[in-house]
């Protein structure tokens, strides 16, 4: 059974599928607090959930963020990764999942502060609360995925040994990898290309210098059982002409030039990225 509590007028983050109508006056497990909520946990309890993080699975004793950055010392220190997944299993004396759909900073005090006690900080009090009831774990984390979603079916070939790294520069730096694979005997499926495949770091572009003949090589690659992947950057370069940035202007508020100054709360703002200058990021902020 999934239940639902609104809180203020929340933003759409289009992470829920479907309709889905507030039902709860009450919300039942979790004490309501002024900026969140809490919860008593017993010295069993077990805590599951927020996705690809740090640390081991029971996420007792740390505090995680859905703050996330772009940073590349992973860390047992870091509160975040990469990932927001604001989604948690209790399994306990009372076993029960709930989800935050907000987009900007919730915390998560595992028992960190307070050894026996969940808080859950979310930054304001616009946000979509979801509690999931169910027989077992596995019939929680099955609705969960009826609520947000059911995951795709990957590619056979995405099953198997992909390198990655920041970055290979050039077709040729490519060719080099997948021949070391080789002649290593060592099995390879994909590479990864990250940002410096694009032409000054701009999304859906490929640079003709870098990548000359981009079909032609993918091709190539592909002919020896190799996948190439292109990453797509969150952050959209801002620059007059690029038409990505232009659409993204016409369709989107207007950008701020720095996250959370002011109080401003768009969806949409202007960060700083490595080496390609500002970026209107449409990470929520």
């Amino acid at each position: 059974m999934i239940y639902k509590k609104q809180y203020g007028h929340p933003f759409d983050t289009e992470s829920v599928v479907g309709s889905f109508s507030p039902m709860m006056e009450t919300i039942p497990h979790l004490t309501k607090e002024p900026d969140g909520f809490s919860y008593a946990m017993d010295s069993q309890d077990i805590l599951y959930g927020l996705g690809e993080n740090i640390r081991g699975i029971n996420k007792r004793g740390w505090v995680y963020e859905s703050k996330c950055s772009d940073d590349p010392n992973h860390t047992e220190s870091k509160p975040s990764l990469y990932g927001a997944y604001n989604f948690m299993i209790v399994s306990g004396k009372d076993t029960f999942g709930f989800f935050i759909d907000y987009p900007g900073k919730v915390t998560f005090d595992c028992g960190y502060t307070d050894l026996d006690t969940l808080r859950v900080t979310v930054a304001e009090e616009n946000y979509d609360l979801y509690i999931i009831e169910g027989e077992s774990l596995t019939d929680i984390v099955h609705q969960f995925r009826q609520l947000v979603g059911r995951s795709y079916i990957p590619p056979k070939w995405a099953f198997g040994n992909t390198q990655s790294r920041w970055s290979y520069m050039t077709e040729d730096e490519v060719r080099e990898v997948v021949a070391n694979y080789r002649s290593s005997n060592m099995p390879l499926d994909a590479v990864v290309l990250d940002i410096d495949y694009m032409e000054r770091y701009k999304d859906f572009t490929v640079d003709e210098e870098r990548f000359p003949h981009f079909a032609d090589f993918t091709a190539e690659m592909k002919a020896q059982g190799i996948r190439l992947v292109p990453i797509i950057d969150a952050g959209v370069k801002i620059e007059d002409g690029y038409d990505v940035y232009e659409e993204g202007l016409r369709m989107a508020p207007p950008l701020s030039p720095v996250c959370g100054r002011d109080g401003y709360t768009s969806p949409i703002c202007s960060t700083r990225m490595p080496a390609s200058g500002l970026a209107a990021n449409t990470n929520f902020c």
